[in-house]
């Protein structure tokens, strides 16, 4: 019993005095969760429509028809373009185009009717800006799509006039239908695709940087990290008493962030609340010793703080939210493998919309703990070298 209170008791002489520096450091106290939640608040009011709407395009309409004038309404009644522009040259579409006033421009040529009337097949062509991948291919997706069923369509009234019935010229139009079902995420909304992904993204820089922070702080001071382990007593204690505020406060915002999403923006939770909260907790505690590991191999706090940022910032193209991962090269991969946000993305995505059976996601829980602990490993080791008395030199000695 005297054992397990000594041992309570240096845990709390470590959460407190971290507590004390945290409150007389304002910038530090705003950085654990004011800051993640305004930054969450602001992507949430980006994404919140859920779905990019009214794309801007241009038309270009050299044939000022019946029928092109069709095509211009049609393209303009779908949900994920309008048609802001109509350019009198395509050499004005091209300009709009680069201006980045527009994201795509469709051209529909001189006689366009006249060469559908006569059996021919004129070409309507789409130019889109693919520098900016998820417009740009919204846009071609968009269009294609209204086009595509308007010249089926034509096709159809024309075999019909030749003296075909509707369901053989249907089927002559189209002899392999095929059926397109999207699963996880059928709408193709941002909120599940995006601000799921790059909340816990962003949430991993500021986890690793207040970890690195308070273990470069106790390091940089003038009783270096001995004076954390001797109010610890022990390395365990002493890291847990000083990642103790951090933790408690990064699940907070973790889980505060998943209410709102899953509260008033909507978004569907198909999985387990339990083990949802699980591997939250892990992730959070794996990016903290990694941002310890990172202080306590850098020779500075502001090289702890650029290692963190190096490590972390780019991990959203790790992820393979936006880029495969099975397309990645071997590095890539590996270098996906060691960012905690990697698997807990992988969980979350296993766990919530696709709701898949535990067993499923045990390998990449498994890789998410293993960080955990080779991280927690490397630093622990780091504090007891860095914590142990340093040797008096004879010059020091003699003075």
């Amino acid at each position: 019993m005297a054992r397990r209170a000594h041992l309570a008791a240096g845990f709390r002489r470590v959460l407190l005095a971290e507590l004390r520096q945290i409150g007389a450091r304002p910038g530090l106290m705003f950085m654990l969760a004011p800051f993640p939640l305004l930054l969450f608040a602001l992507l949430a009011v980006v994404f919140h429509l859920g779905l990019p709407r009214d794309l801007p395009i241009a038309v270009v309409d050299l044939d000022r028809s019946t029928l092109s004038r069709q095509m211009v309404r049609m393209v303009d009644a779908a949900p994920d373009v309008a048609v802001a522009r109509e350019a009198s040259t395509l050499a004005e579409g091209r300009q709009l185009l680069l201006s980045g006033k527009v994201y795509a421009v469709v051209l529909i040529p001189v006689r366009t009717e006249r060469d559908v009337l006569a059996g021919r097949r004129p070409e309507v062509v789409l130019f889109y800006n693919n520098q900016y991948m998820t417009p740009g291919s919204l846009v071609a997706r968009s269009v294609g799509g209204v086009l595509g069923t308007l010249a089926a369509g034509i096709s159809v009234e024309a075999r019909v006039a030749r003296g075909a019935d509707v369901e053989s010229a249907t089927q002559a139009v189209t002899p392999i239908p095929v059926r397109q079902s999207a699963l996880f995420n059928p709408s193709l909304e941002y909120v599940q695709f995006l601000l799921a992904a790059v909340m816990p993204t962003v949430l991993q820089i500021f986890i690793g940087a207040s970890a690195a922070l308070s273990f470069a702080r106790d390091r940089q001071g003038v009783a270096g990290l001995g004076r954390s382990l001797r109010l610890g007593g022990a390395l365990f204690r002493t890291t847990a008493g000083k990642l103790a505020p951090y933790t408690f406060a990064y699940l907070l915002v973790l889980w505060g962030a998943d209410a709102l999403l899953f509260g008033p923006m909507g978004a569907r939770f198909g999985g387990s609340l339990a083990f949802h909260a699980a591997y939250g907790l892990v992730f959070v505690l794996a990016s903290q010793m990694l941002g310890a590991a990172a202080a306590l191999v850098a020779r500075d706090t502001v090289s702890a703080l650029a290692a963190v940022g190096v490590i972390a910032s780019p991990a959203f193209g790790f992820t393979g939210i936006t880029f495969p991962r099975l397309s990645m090269n071997g590095f890539s991969r590996f270098w996906a493998d060691l960012l905690p946000v990697t698997h807990y993305l992988e969980l979350r995505t296993d766990n919530i919309l696709r709701g898949a059976p535990l067993e499923t996601s045990l390998p990449a829980f498994g890789c998410l703990l293993a960080l955990a602990l080779i991280y927690g490993g490397v630093a622990l080791l780091l504090l007891w070298r860095h914590g142990r008395p340093r040797p008096v030199s004879a010059a020091e000695a003699g003075r």
